[in-house]
């Protein structure tokens, strides 16, 4: 009797635990993204995008290697799968990343008769490209489709993570009032759904990050 209810105090530790973590983590990123995304861009062209970019690592990337070390007790690296099947990974990013750019390259030039804009910003490359590719799938497709998955069915983890990558975008659209557009909650839901089909499928965090990345670079350039 007392077993069990070790068993069951050590799961309801575990649960209280990743909570936690998951509530101070959206907490954080509300607080930067509604209250302190005019502070940070008010240092200029060059100086608000490195502190962007730091303050999205210090708010994903390091609490999640912090939680896989000490909490998990397993090396980062190894969790996220980023040092196993790196050549599949780098093979399957590129490959899907060519067709997704060959899809809105069709639909911009040939459907709607248009054309990329490549004159992008600082801050386009380094957040909007680079740091939304690493630390989005560090923390959802490596950390949390993959904690949800010890504990249910693969696409019962897919979907409810899709869901967590959807509401993350929320903060950001109230603030740039582009929470009601509707078609775009259908659009990061669905592509959530995909980036963790492909992180199943290849094994390796290598393959989302880049896809995440040329996905952001194409729909930018529109």
């Amino acid at each position: 009797m007392e077993s069990r209810l070790s068993v069951a105090s050590e799961k309801n530790n575990e649960i209280k635990t990743k909570m936690g973590f998951l509530l101070l983590f959206y907490f954080s990123w509300t607080i930067k993204e509604l209250w302190l995304i005019d502070y940070i861009y008010s240092f200029g062209e060059i100086i608000s995008p490195l502190l962007e970019a730091f303050v999205k690592g210090f708010i994903w990337i390091v609490p999640t290697w912090l939680y896989i070390k000490y909490y998990l007790h397993t090396y980062p690296f190894d969790f996220l799968r980023m040092n196993v099947n790196v050549i599949r990974g780098l093979f399957w990013g590129v490959v899907l990343s060519l067709l997704v750019g060959i899809y809105f390259a069709f639909d911009t030039y040939i459907i709607n008769q248009q054309s990329f804009q490549f004159s992008l910003s600082i801050d386009d490359y380094l957040n909007v490209f680079l740091m939304a590719g690493i630390a989005e799938e560090i923390v959802f497709r490596g950390l949390i489709l993959q904690e949800i998955n010890k504990k249910m069915t693969f696409w019962k983890a897919n979907v409810l993570t899709a869901l967590l990558f959807l509401v993350i975008h929320y903060p950001v659209w109230i603030y740039n009032e582009k929470f009601f557009h509707f078609g775009t909650h259908v659009y990061v839901l669905i592509l959530g759904l995909l980036f963790g089909l492909v992180y199943k499928k290849t094994g390796s965090l290598w393959s989302v990050i880049i896809l995440h990345v040329l996905h952001n670079f194409f729909v930018t350039i529109i």
